[in-house]
């Protein structure tokens, strides 16, 4: 016995399909990636504003570390003159070197030949 509705041309009928519940979850995940984006913008727009207040304090204190390290380049340059120097030995009785001591601590390179 042959059943005509298993050699039947037509499809089954399927069952009714259930209602997705993924679908509130994509507006979940879509509000939630909006929010992130509005929250981004607005920190990054704050961040520019506070940035934008405190450049000038910045660049002030920069002014002054600048004027600074030139100060003390120039104490520097002062402190290690060559007539500072000479003054200070002359007032602690040192001897300027003669022309044999200039001898005796040249390099004896000049008098080794190879």
């Amino acid at each position: 016995m042959q059943n005509s509705h298993r050699y039947s041309t037509r499809t089954p009928r399927a069952a009714a399909p259930k209602p997705k519940r993924a679908f509130p979850f994509v507006y979940l995940v879509l509000g939630l990636c909006f929010c992130i984006f509005a929250g981004s913008v607005w920190f990054s727009s704050y961040a520019k504003k506070v940035a934008l207040q405190r450049r000038p304090v910045y660049e002030r204190q920069m002014h002054l570390i600048q004027d600074e390290i030139h100060r003390l380049e120039l104490e520097e340059a002062t402190l290690t003159a060559v007539e500072r120097i000479r003054r200070i030995a002359d007032e602690l009785g040192m001897v300027a070197p003669t022309e044999a001591a200039r001898v005796l601590n040249a390099p004896l390179s000049h008098g080794i030949h190879r």
